[in-house]
């Protein structure tokens, strides 16, 4: 397996719903979709090992998640994360096609998303994403493990690389957090975890995908 990590550290230990600090992997294994919904199939085999999330039809970007109003739920990633410190997300991707629309291998960002939906702003449910990379046959054609550790849950501005969405800025037209709310606030009350290729402010077009995602860990 190649390794690629960004962020602070390996996905290692730290914590995950309300409750009490844990170690929650969703690796899909029989098939089992481990609380989490999207644009994909949920196969007992192909995965890192055992059982995988595998899209392989059209798509705009690529969308994992748990938590959503009406979706499964996965507790492991929700609640409020500001009791602990050094907490990783992980994932490993393997991408085998990701074509555009006139059949050359082309890329989708993804990364993670936690969203507050208590907090709202002008353009709906509060949260902050980190880009994690590309999925791509030339930068994850193996099984690649990425992850992002986030030290402080309880810091008020948005670490390096993060991005905080819920209104735009009238100015800039870029995504930000609504007025009031800030780093701390979104994880302090996780309602919604994503794996996701929805970078704020960007937007996407269709692509044909096959790719792979195990493994999905907090």
């Amino acid at each position: 397996m190649s390794k690629l990590m960004t962020g602070a550290g390996l996905v290692l230990a730290c914590c995950a719903a309300a409750s009490a600090a844990s170690n929650t992997v969703a690796g899909f294994d029989g098939g089992s979709n481990d609380g989490f919904s999207g644009n994909a199939f949920f196969e007992p085999t192909g995965g890192n090992p055992g059982g995988v999330a595998h899209t392989p039809e059209l798509i705009e970007f690529p969308s994992l998640r748990t938590g959503g109003v009406g979706e499964p739920a996965n507790p492991g990633f929700l609640g409020d994360y500001s009791g602990f410190t050094n907490v990783s997300f992980g994932v490993d991707v393997r991408t085998v096609s990701m074509l555009d629309f006139i059949g050359n291998q082309s890329s989708r960002p993804f990364g993670i998303a936690l969203i507050n939906a208590n907090i709202t702003g002008t353009d709906g449910p509060a949260g902050v994403y980190f880009q994690l990379g590309n999925l791509s046959v030339f930068e994850n054609p193996d099984w690649t493990s990425y992850s992002v550790t986030i030290p402080d849950p309880t810091s008020t501005t948005l670490p390096a690389g993060w991005i905080g969405f819920g209104s735009t800025n009238l100015s800039t037209f870029e995504p930000e957090l609504p007025a009031g709310a800030t780093f701390a606030s979104i994880l302090a009350g996780v309602t919604e975890f994503q794996v996701s290729g929805a970078v704020p402010g960007f937007f996407f077009g269709p692509v044909m995908p096959d790719y792979y995602i195990d493994n999905i860990s907090v």
